[in-house]
């Protein structure tokens, strides 16, 4: 039984609970994913000029921009501006054009950081957890990770009793999970879709 008033900081919820002593990190190799396993493209050999940088500034902080705006505050003609998008976007720098919505307008205030260890984690076994986490729209990231964890997760939730009931069905009883904690997020006090791109 979790005490709900340690539930703010951390809970820590043992599924297999006969299995809660053999905690130590798992000999099998992690799967390689995402960036690490990205064969090379045309993003790695596009060199960058000042022209570039300013136009990838301003098109993250507003990708809406018309290009006649976009042409007139990087001070180019709006066809050498617009030929200069498109070839961003077709060396893969520029990836997609997104709207970012508001999770508190929309209702899912809480934010969580679940720590996640899998059970002696095989291929299969990943790609099978990895799976349910795609398919699940509010969890916004899922990250392999390095350490004595296997996964991190961003949960989105309407509540406390909204992340419980997802907790129980999607990681308490998922195939191969071992233990897993969660932590709410009280502030977030910076959050950025922005990249460098400095020289």
């Amino acid at each position: 039984m979790v005490d709900d008033a340690d539930f703010f900081f951390s809970v820590i919820l043992v599924p297999n609970g006969p299995n809660n002593t053999r905690m130590k990190k798992s000999s099998s190799p992690k799967k390689v994913q995402g960036f690490q396993k990205r064969k090379p493209d045309a993003a790695h050999y596009f060199v960058l000029d000042e022209i570039d940088r300013r136009i990838l500034r301003a098109l993250q902080q507003n990708g809406l921009i018309a290009n006649q705006v976009l042409a007139d505050e990087i001070g180019l003609s709006p066809p050498a501006c617009l030929k200069r998008v498109r070839r961003l976007r077709s060396a893969g720098i520029i990836e997609r054009t997104v709207s970012l919505l508001s999770a508190e307008a929309l209702g899912y205030p809480l934010l969580t950081v679940v720590r996640l260890k899998l059970d002696g984690p095989t291929e299969a076994m990943m790609h099978t957890f990895e799976a349910r986490m795609m398919a699940s729209p509010r969890v916004s990231q899922c990250m392999l990770i390095a350490g004595d964890t296997d996964y991190i997760l961003l949960v989105r939730s309407r509540d406390v009793a909204h992340y419980q009931e997802f907790a129980r069905r999607m990681l308490k009883v998922a195939p191969g999970v071992r233990a897993y904690t969660s932590e709410i997020v009280l502030a977030v006090t910076k959050s950025t879709t922005e990249l460098p791109v400095d020289s």
